[in-house]
Parts: structure tokens; sequence; C-alpha cells
């Protein structure tokens, strides 16, 4: 149990501080904002309870609009994800496949099912922030183009972290 919290808490400061002092920081055009910190909600366990999915989105959001000067709107955008989660994952899952400490991610479900799980809730993420930050839906043009842009470079960046800090196996020797 202590184990898992502070595991919790650490990805919880990595994913923070890789999103604030790196990928913010990072020009790849205009367009392109890759989000990587999301991951953080997207690899909790299954089951777990609604309200711990909002507070820890809102706890990622803010503190990553704090670090960007953006009031509000990665807390939104992540809070919204939490909330949306449970049916994405629903959607996306038998009930009999669902275990209760399991968590979604590429050792447990696959790249294949693991990419797409990732593109939804990324375009939820990312529709919503851009949305919120444009405040109007006349640049529904600039909001789809950003969309666009950087949901397929933060999917891949999700799904290469999802590779490199996925637990080693330990070999039975007998």
């Amino acid at each position: 149990m202590l184990n898992t919290q502070i595991k919790n808490i650490l990805s919880f400061i990595c994913l923070l501080l890789v999103q604030v002092l790196m990928l913010d920081n990072i020009c790849l055009g205009s367009y392109v904002h890759p989000v990587v910190y999301i991951i953080f909600i997207m690899q909790r366990p299954f089951k777990t309870p609604r309200i711990q999915l909002l507070l820890e989105g809102f706890a990622m959001g803010i503190a990553v609009d704090v670090f960007n000067g953006t009031p509000g709107l990665n807390a939104a955008a992540t809070v919204l994800v939490a909330y949306l989660r449970p049916y994405v994952i629903d959607m996306m899952t038998r009930k009999s496949e669902l275990d209760e400490k399991q968590e979604p991610t590429v050792e447990k479900k696959g790249a294949a099912w693991f990419f797409v799980y990732s593109l939804i809730i990324l375009i939820i993420h990312n529709f919503t922030f851009f949305l919120l930050e444009a405040f109007t839906f006349k640049l529904i043009g600039v909001i789809l183009l950003e969309m666009l842009a950087s949901v397929p470079v933060s999917a891949l960046l999700i799904l290469l972290i999802s590779y490199l800090f996925k637990p080693i196996k330990k070999k039975k020797i007998v």
C-alpha cells in the first residue's frame, strides 16, 4: 500500500516535471503542443473511484497550470478526461476483462488497445484545452489543426514513455 502511494507520488512529480520543464519549452511549430502528463490519469487502476480520479486529475491539471500560467485550462481538460475515462474504458473493454487492480497499460492490455485508448483520451483533452484557450467556436479551424497536430505526437510520446517505464519481468530460474 505504502509502496504504491510512493510510486504514485513519484510518477506525479516526474510526469509534471517532464511536461513543464521539457515538453512545454520545446518548440515543435506553432500548432504542436505535446501532452504527456495525462498518463498519470490514464494508467490508474480500472476500478479507481471516480472522485479519486477527479481529484487527481484536478491536482495534476492545476499543477501544470501553475507552471504555465494557464489559469484552469489544463485542470478543466484533465478533470473532464478523469470524468470520461471510465466510459472510454467501458466502451473499449468487456466487463469480464476488467480486473479491479489491473491498470490500463501497454503491458497489460497490449500496444494496439493502449494506442487507441491514448488517442481517445488525448482527443478529449486537447479539444477541451484548445477550445477553452480560444474561448470561441470562430477559431474551430485552428482548434482542430492544433488538435490534429498535437494528438499524434502526444500519443507517440505516451507510447514511448509507456514502453520505457514498463516493469521488467523477473525471469524464474529453474
